[in-house]
């Protein structure tokens, strides 16, 4: 197995953990904005997967030599909707990643934030899906739900 197909791999791979803490959230909350004496606006879960599909699919159309998708995701219907528009990102970014060569790793870039190594771009998307997992988990823990729900492909 190469570089690209272990990163596309994993990317597929996260995207399901992600679907699994979302699946594990109750319905009520998908939607919660928690609300803490001096914290900043703490974004939902749905409004957090809508992230991850704008991601996915963004650094899809760069790898592709495309430009940025327009029209960004804002809203999803529930967390059924949110996981099926999850998937489909993660599918488009790994087709992405998977017709990369060894040389595309050290190609350059042009990200919305500045000149990325093609190497470091791949990562982007599933850094993004994991740190959004921890705050999903956060979110749970502060509604009350004290269970880690472990996802089914971590075993």
């Amino acid at each position: 197995m190469n570089i690209v197909e272990f990163v596309a791999q994993q990317t597929e791979r996260v995207c399901e953990n992600y679907c699994d803490f979302i699946i594990s959230t109750h319905q009520d909350r998908l939607d919660w904005h928690p609300h803490l004496e001096g914290a900043a606006h703490i974004r939902s879960i749905l409004e957090q997967a809508a992230e991850c599909i704008n991601v996915n699919r963004t650094i899809a159309a760069l790898l592709r030599g495309e430009p940025p998708v327009v029209g960004q995701l804002t809203s999803l219907g529930g967390g059924e909707a949110a996981c099926e528009r999850l998937t489909e990102s993660a599918a488009e970014l790994a087709e992405a990643i998977r017709s990369m060569t060894d040389a595309d790793l050290d190609k350059q870039y042009e990200h919305p934030r500045g000149v990325v190594l093609g190497k470091n771009v791949i990562m982007m998307p599933m850094r993004n899906m994991g740190y959004h997992i921890g705050q999903l988990n956060l979110i749970q823990m502060l509604y009350g739900d004290a269970e880690f729900h472990v996802p089914k492909n971590w075993r």
